[in-house]
């Protein structure tokens, strides 16, 4: 905690998501998403966001706080307490989110544009969170999965041509169609549309390049190799995403506080803010509920893209 107060250079890049109510659609709870890896392996479990005073607030969520998908994807989410009145964030919906629908639908595929918002860990800010955004385009579709270097599981991936270095990861990526694209099967230009959360960043993939030693600069020993960026980065499709915020821990949470919202509107009582509806009672409580072990559940059969 005392790291992320001190802007030290660790932790990862992370983004908050909105899940409307059923009921009452005008309101819902907020996530911090990230990668696993961040939280599991890197040890970073607390998220820092800015204030409307110019400072930093930082959230002392631990481990436990925090849930992964059941698959294994490189995916985690803790549900968050905000305050409008001392906070400055924006978040995403789920409507945002890009779909195999949507893929076949806009004839998305190698070449769109793309852009990420996160984490310059070499020109980041001590005092304020000050995110940094880089361009791109999509390299590759995610037919042929990557493999988690630690998990050993094939993690469904775009793959991003996005000239981005390590520090991003857990980084929302966004894909979009500018005006006047040429779709293919269309007639003329379209309009743009977008921009959709692609994906999280979660790897950038590197090339093993065996490196000989030369005047004037750091020396190598002959024969060891060394790790370049190639460029390419690994993004979890959103719709990994969607599934794991359907997981029904949270589901549950969500319906209880829906619930808990029409009971406090049906008597006549203030109805909660869109940002204070949930508590740090109600944090910590929904962090005991989504702690313990769950059995697996499994996965929805994914549609066709």
């Amino acid at each position: 905690m005392q790291a992320a107060q001190d802007g030290e250079y660790a932790g990862g890049s992370g983004f908050l998501v909105a899940v409307p109510f059923e009921e009452n659609p005008d309101r819902g709870l907020i996530y911090a998403v990230t990668n696993s890896h961040v939280i599991r392996e890197g040890g970073s479990p607390v998220v820092r966001l800015n204030t409307k005073d110019g400072l930093t607030d930082v959230i002392p969520a631990t481990d436990a706080n925090w849930l992964d998908h059941v698959d294994g994807d490189d995916l985690a989410v803790c549900p968050i307490g905000l305050s409008q009145e001392r906070h400055q964030y924006k978040y995403l919906l789920p409507s945002l989110f890009l779909t195999p629908e949507l893929v076949n639908q806009e004839s998305i595929g190698p070449g769109e544009d793309t852009f990420l918002v996160g984490r310059f860990i070499t020109h980041e800010g001590r005092q304020r969170n000050l995110p940094s955004v880089r361009f791109g385009n999509i390299a590759m579709m995610p037919w042929e999965p990557i493999t988690h270097p630690t998990r050993g599981i094939k993690q469904e991936s775009f793959l991003v041509e996005s000239r981005s270095i390590g520090g991003y990861s857990g980084s929302p990526v966004f894909v979009w169609i500018l005006p006047f694209s040429h779709r293919p099967g269309a007639k003329g230009y379209s309009g743009g549309r977008g921009p959709w959360l692609l994906g999280v960043d979660w790897c950038h993939l590197a090339n093993p390049e065996r490196v000989l030693e030369r005047d004037g600069k750091t020396e190598v020993p002959e024969g060891w190799q060394v790790n370049s960026n190639t460029g390419m980065m690994g993004v979890i499709p959103a719709w990994r995403l969607a599934e794991l915020l359907d997981r029904r821990e949270l589901v549950a949470q969500r319906k209880e506080q829906d619930e808990e919202l029409s009971k406090r509107k049906a008597k006549g009582g203030a109805a909660l803010d869109a940002a204070d509806r949930f508590t740090r009672r109600d944090f910590d409580r929904a962090g005991k509920k989504i702690s313990h072990r769950t059995q697996r559940e499994p996965s929805r059969p994914r549609p066709p893209y």
